[in-house]
C-alpha cells in the first residue's frame, strides 16, 4: 500500500482525500495507524478499508447520508 501525505490530504494507493493520519489512534483489528477523513467526519483504517464505528442514524446527517460502504473505493468497478 502507497500512502503519501501532505499538510491537508492523503493519498492512498492514488485515492486522494482530505484528512490526515492519526497517529495515536489504532485500529482493533489490525492495529494499524487510523485515518480520519474529514469529508465524511469520522475515521477508517486503509488496510482493513473499514470505517471505525458505524452511520449516526441521523436521517438529516449530512455525513452520514453520503458516507460509502468502504472508504477507499476498488479501482476498475
Amino acid at each position: 500500500m502507497k500512502i503519501e501525505e501532505t499538510e491537508s490530504t492523503v493519498i492512498i494507493n492514488g485515492f486522494e482525500i482530505e484528512g490526515f493520519i492519526d497517529e495515536e489512534q489504532r485500529c482493533l483489528r489490525c492495529n494499524a495507524n487510523l485515518f480520519y477523513f474529514e469529508e465524511y467526519d469520522t475515521y477508517f483504517c486503509a488496510l482493513c478499508n473499514a470505517w471505525t464505528e458505524e452511520k449516526c442514524g441521523d436521517s438529516d446527517c449530512m455525513y452520514c447520508l453520503r458516507r460509502p460502504n468502504k472508504p477507499i473505493p476498488r479501482r476498475g468497478r
